[in-house]
Order: structure tokens, then sequence, then C-alpha cells
């Protein structure tokens, strides 16, 4: 079963990430917040048709838990070298209940558990903390349960949403409203065709990247110097049958 998301579970981990942008012809036009009472003008009306669009395609990633999907992650930051790419799954079993398992190149286990975060690494120790000392991050887990369960308007209390609709081709994005969460994580998109997820990317304030590839998306080479360019290009590819 297909699981949209992961790239919330890469917020917890120690290296800052950033995201390639999605491209595309279509104009993006951003989800306005509810209009005021009143007399309802062109405008309104389409800002409602917008907003209307954009609920039916959140609607359409829902995905029933427990999911899995295989993922592979590029992360770009200035403190590397060269990017890191990592790969193996990511399990959802319910709201605030996300495991992220690396399988290459090294062994890790990231699992979120209600208000605790538990990362196991092989010869490493285990590293524990918890939701409360992080409420930004708290705020993102639970705008991530709501995209996964269609949730449409606790999506719209911890994000201001805009989307891109082109044929069979979306994105979404989404930015933080809390001030606090924005100083750490500028951006968070989706980018897919149909009703299946290709990339989701987490975009820093300090400069870093992750660009996680999904399902069949995650199978592509990926060049070992890859640029948010080329991962954006692998993100819009059309993916052979």
């Amino acid at each position: 079963m297909r699981l949209i998301g992961g790239w919330l579970l890469s917020a917890f981990a120690t290296t800052p990430l950033l995201c390639a942008p999605a491209t595309g012809s279509a104009v993006p036009v951003a989800v306005q917040p509810e209009n005021q009472p009143g007399t309802q003008t062109g405008t309104e009306t389409g800002t409602h048709q917008i907003g209307d669009q954009t609920d039916q395609l959140i609607r359409s990633l829902t995905r029933p838990a427990p999911a899995s999907i295989a993922f592979t992650e590029v992360r770009l930051s200035p403190l590397l070298q060269e990017p890191l790419i990592v790969s193996g799954e990511l399990g959802y079993s319910g709201p605030a209940s996300l495991d992220r398992r690396v399988m290459h190149p090294y062994r890790e286990l990231t699992t979120v558990r209600g208000e605790s975060v538990r990362v196991e690494r092989e010869g490493e120790p285990v590293r524990s903390f918890a939701l409360k000392r992080a409420p930004e991050l708290r705020g993102l887990l639970s705008g991530f349960s709501a995209l996964l369960t269609g949730d449409t308007a606790s999506l719209r209390r911890n994000f201001d949403i805009s989307s891109r609709l082109e044929s069979d081709d979306w994105a979404i994005t989404m930015t933080p409203t809390d001030a606090k969460a924005r100083r750490r994580i500028k951006q968070l998109s989706a980018t897919g065709h149909d009703t299946e997820p290709r990339c989701f990317t987490l975009t820093i304030a300090d400069g870093g990247s992750s660009v996680m590839l999904l399902g069949d998306a995650s199978k592509q080479t990926i060049p070992t110097q890859a640029t948010a360019e080329q991962l954006d290009a692998l993100c819009n590819k059309p993916l052979q049958p």
C-alpha cells in the first residue's frame, strides 16, 4: 500500500535539509483563507473553486494505515562536501506514528510515537527526545498526519497552502504559518502524477535541502553529485510503465 510523505521524519535528523522547487509551466495558485461574510464577487467565487480543487486533490492522496513505501532521499547542505544519499522504507501506522528505516548506506531506524522520537543507528547509542522540546516540529507532525488522512481543515491551521494542477501532474506547497517553525523550515512541497506522489521536498531556512523520491521514482539512478536542478528533473520525469 502506498504511503505519501517521509520528509517530515527528516526534520528530526541532525543534518539540516533543503529541497528543489517544482517545475512546470502552470502558474501556482494560492489557496486563500476563508472569505469574510458578504456579497460574493467573481474573485471570491474563483477562490472557492481553487480551494475546492485543492481539497479534492488532497483527499485523493489519503492513505489508510498501516502503509509503507520505498524511498531514496538526497540531502543537500552547505555543511556537506557532496550530497548524502540514503534509501530505505517509510512506514505509517496512524496519526503521530511514523517510522523511517534507512537500509543503505548505513542502517538506522527513526520512530515517532505520540510525543516521543527515538533514533537507533548501528554502532551508536540510541537517541531519544520529546516533541515538546520542538513545538514547531509538533505542528509539522500534525500537518503531516492531516495530509495522510485528507484533513484539509487541520492542514490550513498549520500551513498556507498553494497548489498547481497540470493535466494529471500536480504539486502542493505548504508554508508553516507559525513564525517559530518558519525560522527552521521554510517550505514543504509534494509533487506527483494522478494519485501517486513522486517526491516530497523540505526546504530549510538556512540553505540546506532534502528531496525524497518515493515508490517507483526512488528506483531512478541518482548522480552522486546531484544538484537541485537534476533532482527537480527526476521528480518531474515521466516514469516508464
